[in-house]
């Protein structure tokens, strides 16, 4: 040990201790002295940015009016924890979902039910307000996804948009139709 220099109990110089006490008390001044960033919820409400994903719906034909599931059992097949269950209805013209559940407690979230829907009936929208301490309220039948559809913006992400999104490029699939001089008229 050098002379003229204390250490703590488990060798550590005093010095650094100190330094680091005062570090500390310095972060805590400037923090001290902050406006806060806290949103006081009910009354006033966030903006959330355009790619923002919350609760699942279900949504209505935009042109028709009518419900847009037709049934056919893909998100409840897809859904990895299960929590979707569907029967269909069929109709004259159409099949039409007799019963829609969804147990949104248990829910994971991975839009997954959404991206194979092939009429963008189910949809999640731009918000999260579902809190509630009842667990039972979390499962959702096919009147209150309708009517959680017709309360809150949907978000920008559709099956149909999400699936183009993922397909290959326009210009590419358009080259790939067109025959090339190469392979042409030779014979």
């Amino acid at each position: 040990m050098v002379v003229g220099e204390a250490s703590g109990a488990a060798g550590t110089p005093v010095g650094v201790i100190l330094r680091a006490v005062l570090r500390a008390m310095q972060v805590t001044l400037v923090n001290l002295f902050r406006t806060p960033v806290t949103v006081h919820y009910p009354e006033e409400k966030r903006a959330y940015p355009d790619r923002y994903r919350g609760l699942l719906a279900l949504a209505y034909e935009p042109d028709t009016g009518e419900e847009a599931c037709i049934g056919c059992r893909l998100c409840e097949y897809v859904c990895p924890p299960a929590v979707i269950k569907v029967e269909m209805l069929k109709g004259e013209k159409r099949n039409y979902a007799k019963s829609f559940s969804l147990e949104l407690y248990a829910c994971e979230f991975c839009e997954l039910c959404v991206q194979v829907c092939p009429t963008d009936a189910i949809v999640m929208t731009k918000s999260f307000d579902l809190a509630t301490s009842d667990r039972r309220e979390l499962l959702l039948d096919k009147d209150r996804l309708h009517a959680i559809g017709l309360v809150h913006q949907q978000s920008w992400a559709t099956g149909n948009k999400l699936r183009t999104m993922q397909g290959p490029p326009k210009q590419a699939a358009a080259h790939a139709a067109e025959p090339t001089a190469a392979s042409g008229t030779k014979s």
